[in-house]
């Protein structure tokens, strides 16, 4: 099961959703539409931050900061959204406004509602990761791409690998969904920094 199914499997759980829906005014199924939709997003922009060695430095410390243990339903309860809205502008930028009008049109929240998963949402995406990067073994860190010693031509063919892969499952998992990331990369990036 890739990064990007299990976050989803577990925050799109009934519990899960419940909190969600209570914390936004939602419901259940805008909320999972949300969820499904954010994840892939949020999962390619952090990527996206780490491949340079000041964005990696930048996401390894903010997981150390984010290493939450409880249930994934009770740390939606908990999550602080100020915290939460400072990391969706670090990872989103400038492009935040337009990743969030695109979200409410897609799950039929309102922006405000919107924001307000996302905020509670990023938090806990961080101490997922923060979680899932302590358990991944090493020999299934090695990502697809390794920018340390410049770009050549394993990297290139790791990217077109990269989103091929993600674009098929992202067509078995979800038509709709064309802007899907598993994960794996991501982790990968990280593993790097913990050696």
């Amino acid at each position: 099961m890739s990064l990007l199914e299990t976050l989803l499997q577990s925050m799109t759980s009934t519990s899960s959703l419940n909190t969600m829906s209570k914390r936004t005014g939602g419901n259940n199924d805008q909320m999972a539409a949300l969820i499904t939709a954010a994840l892939p997003i949020l999962l390619k922009a952090l990527t996206s931050n780490a491949s340079t060695q000041s964005g990696a430095a930048s996401l390894q410390e903010a997981l150390g900061q984010h290493q939450e243990t409880g249930s994934i339903a009770e740390q939606f309860e908990e999550a602080d959204e100020a915290d939460g809205a400072k990391i969706l502008q670090h990872i989103l930028g400038g492009n935040s406004s337009s990743v969030m009008n695109g979200l409410s049109r897609q799950s039929g929240l309102s922006n405000d509602q919107v924001g307000s998963a996302l905020g509670a949402l990023a938090p806990v995406l961080l101490s997922s990761l923060s979680a899932a990067s302590n358990q991944t073994p090493a020999r299934q860190r090695k990502p697809a791409i390794d920018l340390s010693d410049g770009i050549d031509a394993s990297d290139i063919m790791g990217f077109m690998r990269m989103m091929s892969s993600a674009q098929g499952s992202a067509q078995q998992r979800q038509p709709q969904n064309k802007a899907s990331f598993d994960g794996s990369d991501l982790l990968g990036l990280l593993s790097m920094l913990q050696k």
